[in-house]
């Protein structure tokens, strides 16, 4: 099997079912259901492990209530919490969850903000075959210099996995462009793709991502599936199986991440996104937005 990095941070998710996101000034009432650890690259993780694959994680943690929590999942996962001396703690967000599963996100930042390359030097980034990073790792200009540097360290024939993610315009468009020039696997959503690739058409904004990065492109599609493109000859839709959503949090993450673990375990781009596909339903049929590590 492959060796695989999933690499990131980690959050408290608060959780909360709402009838609608109120507009400015709104009033609703909300039903809190839960805290619980979150953030795009330990869904991922989660996902890649449900999957069958092995792999390592890395997530910065620091001190405080939330790291705690943090600490406590890693080590219930048979990973080593990676605490950072002097840092504050992790940070939260809420995620309101409307009634047909829609989720809303206010992010309150924490230690994660203050990644920096020495955090990153134990790395043997060269042993990886596939490495996993969000594009949230890279809204902060700092921070996103630094992963950059690091993820230049990976082998040639090695597959970054990168998802797109929201906030994607914020980040700066020189650096996305060279990250994408270093070839690695594009991972969006219909949102996320005309924020990150240039064209009028679905069409032509897969073909410039695909002839920038020369790697294959996967544009998940919601209840209709998920597209992929590797090359003129190997393109299409992989439909997504029928789930009653309840709660989509963290479904893109769960897609990324049974993906990666398809890949790693030497299936082809179309089956990797099918598996993708089955956990990020699953993902959406639960009332909590994690997989349980392990198949």
């Amino acid at each position: 099997m492959s060796k695989t990095l999933i690499f990131g941070t980690a959050l408290i998710d608060a959780l909360m079912n709402v009838p609608s996101v109120p507009v400015s000034g709104g009033n609703v009432l909300g039903d809190f259901l839960e805290y619980q650890v979150g953030g795009c690259a330990i869904n991922a993780f989660s996902a890649y492990r449900y999957g069958g694959a092995e792999g390592d994680l890395f997530l910065p943690v620091g001190h405080g209530p939330n790291a705690d929590r943090i600490s406590t999942k890693i080590k219930q996962v048979g990973e080593t919490p990676r605490v950072i001396s002097g840092t504050p703690d992790n940070g939260w967000t809420v995620a309101t969850i409307e009634p047909d599963g829609e989720r809303t996100f206010i992010v309150l930042p924490g230690m994660e903000q203050l990644m920096r390359l020495g955090w990153m030097n134990h790395l043997d980034v060269p042993s990886y075959d596939y490495l996993y990073l969000s594009g949230f790792q890279l809204t902060n200009e700092l921070v996103a210099r630094d992963v950059v540097t690091m993820l230049s360290r990976r082998r040639g024939d090695a597959t970054l996995l990168f998802d797109v993610a929201a906030r994607i315009k914020t980040v700066n468009r020189d650096l996305l462009i060279d990250l994408l020039r270093s070839g690695v696997l594009v991972h969006c959503n219909e949102v996320e793709l005309p924020q990150v690739a240039e064209g009028e058409t679905f069409a032509e904004r897969v073909a410039y991502l695909h002839n920038l990065t020369h790697q294959p492109v996967v544009v998940t599609l919601g209840a209709k599936g998920t597209y992929y493109f590797v090359s003129e000859d190997e393109q299409g839709v992989v439909p997504s199986e029928p789930v009653h959503v309840v709660n989509t949090v963290g479904a893109g993450d769960a897609h990324c991440g049974g993906m990666l673990s398809g890949l790693a375990q030497g299936l082809s781009v179309k089956d990797a996104v099918a598996l993708g596909n089955r956990l990020a339903g699953k993902v959406c049929s639960m009332r909590a937005n994690m997989l349980p590590f392990g198949v």
